[in-house]
């Protein structure tokens, strides 16, 4: 796989391998082996960055003039080989970082499972596993002198290296017609779980002789980060099973994990599952005809969480001050030897029915978990020394419901099928931290925007400021904007809440259709609510480049709907008009670096063609005595059509913390890209 990105000099290339045998022996076939392995070779070069900073392109270009044309820097140096640009400060010329600042990492990975199975009787087994995840990753960055990111040039090269071990035995019984009707199985393992990774990087933030790229050369101590981790899980586990006549079912799990990464008084923990399920349409056969299939089920689970390596004990990192002496500094975490294991409880029940010879079905499930004893990092006093301590906190409950269903419209000559899922769910944050008195805790965010979970409400609360507004219920003007005698508007109350990221609901129909040898399909969904900010709009506005800046093309003096103080404890309507640039001004550049933040809250429903799908099934009379049994080629497109959104141009989907729970905040989010795909299927 090579791709080369719309961003010049940006390309991901990737290459997969997979070998797989299988094997059984002896004349019963008692003994089977099976051993597969993957590699795959990853080579990324100049990966792109998010948020709003020098090295992200689509920041720069959401901000440019729009009376300015980009390519006239596409000679990125100037006379004086240095970066050319139109302005000052810290901005750097797209075409002059995609060839002098580069970044590059390579991965080379090796998955390998292999297992040996010895089938005892026709109902007892026995299986041996193992396997591998083992990968290194060598990371390479190179900046060039003559540019705001470096004076002289920068250079910092890595290497991270990671490896999963797993061992494990399971020993099976199972068996339909124990007496009569009724079946019982049941099953007892044990895992062994080992990881270990290592970073080893080195940092020159200045080189002393410009674009010579050696750690040797830094102008100072180079920056170096030495990092090893070891954690190791044993568990045992087992299962039973019962069931009768071949509808009701009753199946129980167990299991319990001691792991190292916990203190010796708290590193077992155990948890179980039981579920239940009634297929009512095998035991009542004389239920109506419309009625093919009907089942019941209902299930309660318990997980448990153990805690990253080395967040048990306070320790001292070793480091050496700008002079080369050595110092001891502690963490800015405070670790407790007592915390424990997270545990997440869930309960589910549904129902799946199908009908009419199964042309129609539904799947319909209602779920409740509640996630207890996290661990997370409360913030603490800078002054006690520490930053944040870790502590088992938090009562997160998710629920909500979510149906299935599917049907063959036509299935004669040409077919035409269609299914859809529709999803509601509830995240609420139940407690923080009582005992603390904490009610809020911070998940994401910028400046004055913060996405937060607030107990007693929806998870991933939205807060920033709002506009100042006449706030006496008993005034006739009660709710309108509060401007300045000027008749600009005002930054009011600040840290309230805006809005929430959660989504109402979400749906997703597909339709397929097939004749001949041709299958057509395509995918249309939708989110409905939850709201999302957006740090790109703001940059805009302040920029002058987004549309609301200019409807039509003008910026028209504008007087603006609201009222000002008389001065008197009252309030007249306000007749004072400004100008575009004063509006802007007090709304935004001048307020912070987001400005009001109410003004970028953003409603982040949307619909959409997912994906489009073509296929042709090649006829085994064209494939003649070729060795090939089948084959089938396809065109497909992701991320087709954007149908509906509210966001000014920006696909929701463009969050900007992708890697934590606050995804109702986007910030200089490249555009989504759509992807178009040809597939050749064969087998032999």
């Amino acid at each position: 796989m090579n791709d080369n990105s719309m961003i010049p000099g940006t390309k991901l290339s990737r290459v997969n391998l997979m070998a797989r045998a299988t094997t059984k022996y002896g004349t019963a076939e008692r003994l089977s082996t099976d051993f597969k392995v993957q590699y795959s070779n990853t080579n990324a070069r100049n990966r792109p960055t998010t948020g709003v900073n020098s090295r992200n392109y689509s920041s720069l270009l959401y901000t440019l003039p729009g009376t300015m044309d980009i390519t006239q820097f596409k000679d990125p140096l100037n006379e004086l080989g240095t970066m050319r640009w139109y302005g000052t400060g810290n901005q750097v010329n797209p075409y002059w970082a995609s060839r002098y600042s580069q970044n590059e990492d390579i991965r080379n990975r090796f998955i390998m499972n292999g297992s040996i199975k010895y089938q005892f009787t026709d109902w007892l087994n026995a299986e041996v596993k193992a396997g591998a995840d083992i990968y290194t990753t060598n990371t390479e960055a190179k900046t060039y002198a003559g540019s705001p990111l470096s004076t002289n040039g920068s250079y910092s090269v890595g290497k991270f290296t990671f490896s999963e071990l797993n061992y494990s035995t399971l020993i099976t019984a199972k068996k339909d017609n124990l007496f009569s009707r009724f079946g019982a199985s049941a099953s007892v393992g044990g895992n062994l779980m080992q990881q270990h990774s290592s970073r080893l990087s080195n940092n020159a933030a200045s080189l002393l002789v410009p674009d010579l790229f050696s750690i040797k050369n830094s102008q100072g101590n180079p920056g170096i980060t030495d990092e090893v981790t070891e954690q190791r899980i044993n568990s045992l586990y087992g299962t039973v099973g019962v069931n009768w006549d071949g509808y009701l079912f009753l199946d129980g799990t167990m299991r319990n994990d001691w792991s190292s990464t916990l203190s010796p008084a708290n590193r077992s923990f155990f948890y179980p599952s039981v579920s239940f399920s009634y297929v009512f349409t095998e035991q009542f056969k004389s239920l109506p005809k419309w009625i093919s299939y009907g089942k019941l089920r209902a299930s309660y689970a318990e997980v448990g969480n153990s805690l990253s390596p080395y967040q048990l004990l306070n320790t001292y990192t070793i480091d050496r001050d700008p002079n080369g002496n050595p110092t001891a500094s502690r963490k800015t975490t405070l670790f407790d030897p007592n915390v424990r294991s997270e545990l997440i409880k869930s309960y589910e029940v549904g129902t799946e029915l199908r009908f009419a010879d199964n042309r129609f079905g539904v799947d319909f499930s209602y779920y409740k978990s509640n996630a207890t004893r996290q661990l997370i990092d409360l913030p603490m006093d800078p002054a006690s020394g520490y930053e944040k301590r870790k502590i088992n906190a938090g009562n997160i409950q998710n629920s909500g419901f979510e149906i299935m269903a599917d049907a063959k419209i036509l299935d004669k000559g040409f077919i035409w099928n269609i299914s859809g899922n529709l999803s509601m769910n509830r995240n609420k944050v139940i407690e923080i931290s009582a005992a603390d008195k904490v009610n809020r805790y911070q998940l994401g965010g910028f400046d004055d925007v913060s996405i937060v979970a607030v107990a007693g409400q929806l998870y991933g609360e939205i807060y920033g400021s709002k506009f100042l507004r006449v706030t006496d219920e008993k005034s006739e003007h009660y709710g309108q904007l509060l401007l300045t005698a000027e008749g600009r508007p005002q930054r009011g109350e600040q840290n309230v809440r805006l809005g929430n990221q959660q989504s109402k609901a979400l749906l997703g129909i597909t339709n397929s259709f097939g004749y001949k040898n041709f299958t057509f399909a395509f995918l249309i969904d939708a989110r409905f609510g939850g709201d999302m900010f957006s740090v790109t709009q703001a940059m805009m506005q302040r920029a002058g480049t987004a549309d609301i800046t200019a409807p039509g093309g003008k910026r028209d003096d504008m007087t603006l709907a609201g009222v000002v103080s008389n001065g008197a404890g009252g309030y007249t309507a306000n007749t004072k008009s400004i100008t575009t640039q004063q509006y802007w001004e007090s709304v935004n550049t001048n307020v912070g670096n987001l400005g009001v933040s109410e003004l970028n809250i953003y409603d982040a429903s949307n619909i959409r063609l997912r994906n489009v799908q073509l296929s042709y099934n090649l006829s085994k009379k064209l494939l003649g005595r070729t060795p090939i049994q089948s084959a089938k080629v396809g065109v497909s497109c992701n991320n087709v059509w954007m149908i509906s959104s509210h966001m000014r141009g920006l696909d929701p989907e463009s969050v900007f913390a992708v890697g934590t729970n606050a995804t109702g905040f986007e910030n200089g989010a490249p555009p989504t890209t759509r992807t178009f795909l040809v597939n050749l299927s064969l087998s032999f």
